[in-house]
């Protein structure tokens, strides 16, 4: 009996030790030059957003719902990090110089700094222009040059912790599964070679990897990445369909190929989000989504969209601007009735945004003699005015240069349900849409739309 006793006493104590044991995770820190952001985690299905005080410092308690890696945002920038249930972890910024400052203390200190290592050698040292021009030996031998060279930056952190070394490996798999299916597409954009196909054998190192992994979606940023390059090359890989109509196809494809469900919903409405545009595509593509037995929220997310999104189909009457011109006063789209215009919705701090200025340029000069005018709307902040102004004469850019009176919630940037930039717009000379989401200065097919109006 005593025996009995004391095992029970012993169950009873475990039990007690197990209930005691934390579930949630403390993130703590401070972010110099913090201006109004927030701190947002997600992951796994988690997300929570944590208010920076006056002081540049945060706390929050985490009911994480499992160990692992998650996305950290702050303002625009973003990074990876690590999660243990029952761990602490504080980490210390400068907003302005993000990836170079990170810096992280508590209990999971080791795996973190390895982490901001990790994206501070990428951002430093990986060249996707470079990369993706080199053939395809090349190109498999240089990210495993590349993947040594983490590898060693792991090893300086003498990390003991099993549980995270697991996940990197798996993680590690998924990223360079990402460049591989991103590869020949990648490798056609930048080199010009748009028939390029990459050999019979190219994929077979991928044949291991299991696309219908519903779990690994759900734990797995690299695996949502994974499956957003397959299903964008099984689109270009397909022959039988519209130009213009790859958002369709896309959708098709995701919806044949997973189960209803978290992974295939996520995939569909993160997509649609700049996918569903105000086109001849409209209504199938939301059509498909409405039929694939989605998540209510999203849906009506997307429905609301949708409806706003019709009224910016061809030949409706264009959202119309009156803004700030950089050489004095104001101009109006109705001032400018008469011609087509082509506007361009960008930002100072936008990369893609000022990657496209040399084009628009080329085009602003072989157009000069036609009915035709470019306009530059941007939508910096306040706080950017100055580089605005600075930017346009430095880089001398021609056309009307305006600057929007809200940045992101301008009128005119909310009506045509901008979401990124940049974003190009043509209007008719009697001021109604031709093209909502018009293609990009270095998109041959601009060329091709406006030489048939004019």
């Amino acid at each position: 009996m005593k025996k009995l006793s004391l095992l029970l006493v012993v169950i009873f104590a475990f039990a007690c030790n197990q209930e005691e044991k934390p579930q949630h995770t403390i993130i703590s820190g401070a972010v110099d030059n913090n201006v109004g952001e927030t701190v947002f985690v997600r992951g796994n299905g988690f997300e929570k957003r944590t208010p920076i005080d006056a002081q540049g410092t945060f706390k929050d308690t985490l009911n994480i719902p499992q160990d692992g890696f998650y996305e950290l945002y702050v303002g625009r920038e973003r990074t990876g990090i690590y999660l243990e249930k029952g761990k602490n972890l504080n980490l210390t910024l400068d907003a302005t110089q993000f990836d170079e400052t990170l810096n992280y203390s508590g209990d999971l200190a080791k795996e973190n700094n390895f982490l901001a290592s990790k994206y501070l050698w990428n951002e430093q040292n990986l060249n996707y222009k470079e990369l993706f021009v080199l053939n395809e030996e090349k190109f498999k031998n240089s990210i495993a040059e590349n993947q040594n060279s983490i590898d060693s930056l792991y090893k300086t952190q003498n990390i003991s912790n099993s549980n995270f070394k697991k996940q990197l490996d798996t993680e590690d798999k998924f990223a360079r599964a990402v460049l591989i299916e991103n590869y020949q597409n990648a490798h056609n954009y930048y080199t010009g070679k748009t028939n390029y196909k990459v050999s019979e054998n190219f994929y077979d190192e991928l044949k291991e990897i299991n696309y219908k992994d519903t779990i690994a979606y759900r734990n797995s940023t690299s695996y949502q990445s994974l499956l957003d390059a397959y299903f964008n090359r099984l689109v270009s890989e397909d022959t039988t369909y519209a130009e213009g109509t790859e958002n369709v196809v896309f959708l098709k494809k995701v919806d044949a190929h997973l189960p209803d469900g978290y992974a295939k919903d996520k995939i569909m409405s993160s997509y649609l989000q700049f996918g569903l545009k105000p086109d001849e595509t409209l209504d199938e593509a939301y059509n498909i989504y409405k039929n694939s037995n989605p998540n209510p929220d999203n849906l009506a997310k997307l429905t609301e969209r949708y409806n706003k999104l019709q009224s910016l189909v061809k030949g409706k009457p264009s959202p119309t601007f009156n803004y700030e011109n950089h050489k004095g006063g104001t101009t109006s789209l109705e001032s400018l009735q008469g011609k087509y215009v082509y506007i361009d919705v960008w930002a100072t701090w936008c990369g893609p945004c000022i990657r496209e200025i040399p084009s628009l340029k080329k085009f602003e000069e072989d157009y000069k003699d036609k009915n035709i005018q470019v306009v530059s709307i941007s939508i910096d902040e306040p706080k950017n005015y100055d580089k605005w102004k600075k930017m346009v004469d430095d880089k001398n850019l021609g056309g009307i240069q305006l600057i929007a009176d809200n940045n992101w919630n301008s009128k005119f940037v909310t009506d045509y349900a901008i979401l990124g930039i940049p974003r190009f717009i043509l209007v008719d000379p009697a001021g109604n849409i031709v093209a909502a989401d018009a293609p990009r200065p270095s998109d041959p097919k601009l060329r091709k739309m406006v030489d048939n109006l004019l």
